[in-house]
């Protein structure tokens, strides 16, 4: 395994020290900094930039030809990390300890050192590798924002406030699924730098925001959780599955909630994610689709379409259909007698 110094805060000076390391070049656009992979290492590049608040972002979209080793050395309290995996896992540790914590992708992990302990974090040769690491001056950002700070109802006002690095801290777990959403913007106004800046700050923010509600919410009992994960998106897929193969079945939420193992207020997120409507408006809408291409068959009389699609009322059939067709069943049905 090659492994390469970093002995540098901020983020400019961490850019500057890898290049220095790979012995590579570094560029800047104003306040952005970054360095492209020498064609020996591998290939892609690694960007860093840091903003007033005492907050910073790193992004390393990467793929190395060997299994490679960053040490983040330096005898100053470090930054607190929210390092996101978007593609490839990676490997986190501790420079004080023997430990490696796995950072799978669509994980994100929150960390800090105890004193000036630094991190290593480790990338597998041959997998291309996204993450995004949002790092967290705290001095300096608890400066800036110290009456909010001490007003947060958070389980990480601790961990925020702890600027001399008192105490380690390290959690993982799978991303919300805003951060899928946030994660399209970072690329935004690669031609007009002040609308980039701006725009990476604002995704900064988002993530850190976000990342400290997801871990509040974890804390959570489970039926009272309300952050989507992006692992918990295949679930509510399925459930959607279930409901267009089993339109005549008890389609209660109650039970779609059990079925998926998703409490109720978590499923109906995954709705709205998924298909922008709640769980009882998807259902309508897939068996009025069903209703509709019954009622096209001369098998199939209006009152047994009712029962097919799972429901009871003719009367309250016809009000829905008319509502979304226009049209009552009935007179639909005559079209195709």
């Amino acid at each position: 395994m090659l492994a390469f110094q970093v002995n540098s805060i901020p983020l400019k000076d961490v850019i500057i020290s890898l290049a220095h390391s790979f012995e590579v070049p570094y560029f800047h656009n104003c306040d952005e900094y970054y360095i492209t992979l020498p064609e020996n290492l591998g290939s892609g590049e690694i960007r860093g930039v840091n903003f007033d608040n005492g907050l910073a972002l790193l992004i390393y979209k990467l793929y190395f030809k060997e299994d490679v080793r960053l040490e983040f050395t330096l005898d100053e309290i470090h930054p607190l990390k929210f390092i996101n995996s978007i593609h490839g896992p990676l490997i986190h540790e501790f420079a004080n300890e023997d430990i490696k914590h796995s950072i799978d992708e669509f994980n994100c992990a929150i960390v800090a050192s105890e004193g000036t302990n630094g991190h290593i974090m480790e990338f597998s040769k041959n997998v291309l590798h996204e993450v995004i690491s949002i790092e967290v001056d705290r001095e300096r950002f608890c400066r800036k924002e110290s009456c909010e700070i001490k007003k947060m109802n958070s389980k990480l006002q601790s961990v925020l406030l702890d600027v001399r690095g008192l105490k380690q801290f390290y959690d993982v777990g799978s991303c919300g699924v805003y951060f899928k959403d946030i994660l399209h913007d970072v690329s935004n106004y690669e031609d007009f730098s002040l609308g980039r800046k701006l725009n990476l700050q604002s995704v900064s923010i988002q993530m850190f925001i976000n990342q400290i509600i997801q871990y509040d919410d974890d804390s959570l009992r489970a039926d009272k959780r309300v952050v989507l994960r992006i692992d918990e998106l295949k679930r509510v897929e399925e459930v959607s599955v279930f409901i267009k193969e089993n339109i005549n079945e008890d389609l209660s939420i109650k039970k779609l909630s059990r079925m998926s193992g998703l409490n109720p207020k978590k499923l109906q997120n995954g709705f709205k994610y998924l298909f922008a409507t709640s769980i009882n408006e998807f259902i309508t809408n897939k068996r009025l689709e069903k209703a509709q291409m019954l009622l096209q068959n001369n098998e199939y009389r209006v009152r047994d379409v009712v029962s097919a699609i799972g429901l009871e009322s003719n009367s309250y059939f016809s009000k829905i259909y008319k509502e979304r067709y226009g049209i009552t069943p009935k007179i639909y049905k005559k079209l195709f007698s």
